[in-house]
């Protein structure tokens, strides 16, 4: 299977850099897998492969795309969509007709796993900042021995704003990995905020949206689920993901609570964290779990080989 990445569009340092499908390319002339954003607008590119049996685009973003005004249904264009939010999935293939749109998970290239690092930190969180909970969040981390990594560029006013609290700025992509590792505990939300009036209505623009569980809560709440990249990050890094339980609990698609990952609720992190670390030989069993099952399921030659041989299967 050919692999045509183009990342140009990709904000600089930001996870899509790293999954590194190319690694895998083989040549083909009958399969092609097209990822990043920018190949979406390339008619040049579409001329290039519109002769290949089996055209393939992986989406990392879903559901957001539907907060745009753009045409983002894809079906049109690739013969399979390989996306990472489970309910866009079941609501495009139902009012689409079709079952081109198919679940992936976000994956993690093996070479990005760091070495074994001393747990010399309690808790981490590592992106920006999206709302009030995210500031309570950094106010709860921040009660312990923390680490706080984000960047400086392409960042919101609010992520700026908490830019003085960060100890790590612009860490390149190994050095994140190795300070997630040196964390017994990573901070995980896996929902996002509808931000305005514009989103909301371009989400409520789309045919039958209530159908689609992400957006079921999307006008009260101002929320839709989205699984974050953090998680699989955690796991390989050997660091516990202590998980916001939200209205979806989306990482359950992946990985099983209390075996895998354990639930904060709102209000009780800083209690949740207190737990684990005075336990921690106990919770160290279930980071180790969590390892095993990310290595064995969600790393991008996982991902490259699932996605081979689905178009053997048919």
């Amino acid at each position: 299977m050919l692999v045509l990445q183009d990342l140009s569009l990709e904000l600089p340092g930001t996870n899509t850099h790293y999954i590194g499908f190319d690694d895998y390319s083989q040549p083909s002339e009958d399969t092609v897998l097209l990822f990043g954003f920018n190949n979406l607008h390339s008619n040049k590119l579409f001329d290039e492969v519109k002769d290949f049996k089996r055209k393939i685009y992986f989406n990392v973003t879903m559901p957001t795309e539907f907060c745009s005004d753009h045409n983002i249904y894809l079906d049109d264009k690739f013969d399979e969509v390989y996306t990472i939010c489970p309910y866009s999935v079941r609501w495009l293939n139902k009012i689409k007709k079709t079952d081109s749109y198919k679940l992936a998970w976000y994956p993690l290239n093996e070479k990005d796993i760091p070495p074994t690092q001393d747990k010399e930190y309690d808790v981490c969180y590592h992106g920006g900042m999206h709302g009030d909970k995210y500031i309570e969040m950094l106010g709860d981390i921040m009660r312990f021995n923390y680490r706080y990594m984000t960047m400086t560029h392409g960042i919101n006013l609010l992520t700026q704003n908490c830019v003085p609290y960060a100890t790590d700025l612009n860490l390149s992509n190994k050095e994140k990995m190795e300070r997630i590792a040196q964390c017994k505990i990573s901070v995980c939300m896996n929902s996002f905020t509808v931000r305005g009036e514009a989103d909301l209505n371009n989400i409520k623009s789309q045919p039958h949206y209530l159908d689609n569980d992400a957006f079921i809560h999307a006008e009260k709440h101002r929320l839709c689920p989205q699984i974050k990249s953090r998680m699989n990050e955690a796991a390989a890094c050997k660091t516990l993901n202590l998980v916001e339980k939200d209205l979806w609990n989306v990482a359950e698609t992946f990985y099983r609570p209390d075996e895998h990952f354990v639930y904060f609720e709102k209000g009780n992190l800083t209690e949740a964290i207190t737990e684990v670390l005075d336990h921690w030989d106990i919770y160290e069993g279930l980071v180790e779990s969590s390892y095993r099952h990310f290595k064995n399921n969600f790393t991008t030659e996982s991902l490259y080989k699932r996605i081979k041989e689905d178009g053997e299967k048919s």
